[in-house]
This record gives structure tokens, C-alpha cells and sequence, in this order.
């Protein structure tokens, strides 16, 4: 059974983090690129916001009697499943497991377009 306090915790941090996201939200691509301080606290919370997501989606796929989720991206497939969210957004939202990783594990050069896009 999902335990409502620790997704009510988690939502919470998500609220908070999207919040603190928002306030980067009128830099222009300029003044993102050019500033190492804003593009480190907006992929850091782009980072946090996405784990977050993956956390909740684990918890209640498992908690419902499922295997875990194969990989982050999974998670959100399999919570459509369960009918947290629609497919449709689930198919939307799933790719930001990628650009995480990215961040995270420097995959890749991240693409600054992209970030400041989302």
C-alpha cells in the first residue's frame, strides 16, 4: 500500500523545487549561458525534480504488487498503468529521464538549448 506521507513529502519537495525553478524562468539564453551559477542551480533542480518523479512513480508501482520499474524512463510508463497520469504524458515527461542523466552522469555535452527550454 502506498504510504501517503512519504508521496505527500516528496510532492511537497517537488512544489518547492519547481518553485525555485520558476524563478530562472525569464532568463534569457544569454544570460543562462553566460552565468555558470544559473545553469549549475537549473540543472541541479531539473536534476532533483526529475528524481523526485522517478522516486514517486517507483514507490507506487511496487507498492500496487509490480516489479520495480526497468529503468527511470519505465517509471513513467508504468505509472500511465496505474492511471496516475495519462499515457500521453507519460510519452512527454519520460525524456527528461534522459536529459538527467546526462547532468548527472555527463553522458553527453549538455545542450543548454534544451535545458532552458524546459
Amino acid at each position: 500500500m502506498v504510504d501517503k506521507k512519504v508521496i505527500q513529502r516528496k510532492l511537497q519537495k517537488m512544489k518547492q523545487y519547481l518553485g525555485e525553478l520558476a524563478t530562472f524562468a525569464d532568463l534569457s539564453f544569454e544570460e543562462y549561458v553566460n552565468n555558470f551559477q544559473n545553469r549549475r542551480t537549473v540543472e541541479r533542480l531539473i536534476q532533483l525534480i526529475v528524481d523526485v518523479a522517478i522516486d514517486i512513480n517507483a514507490h507506487t508501482v511496487v507498492d500496487a504488487g509490480n516489479p520495480p520499474p526497468q529503468d527511470s524512463y519505465d517509471s513513467f510508463i508504468q505509472g500511465a498503468k496505474l492511471n496516475m497520469f495519462s499515457l500521453d504524458f507519460a510519452n512527454k515527461i519520460a525524456p527528461s529521464t534522459g536529459e538527467r542523466n546526462i547532468i548527472v552522469h555527463e553522458y553527453e555535452q549538455i545542450d543548454d538549448g534544451v535545458v532552458i527550454a524546459a
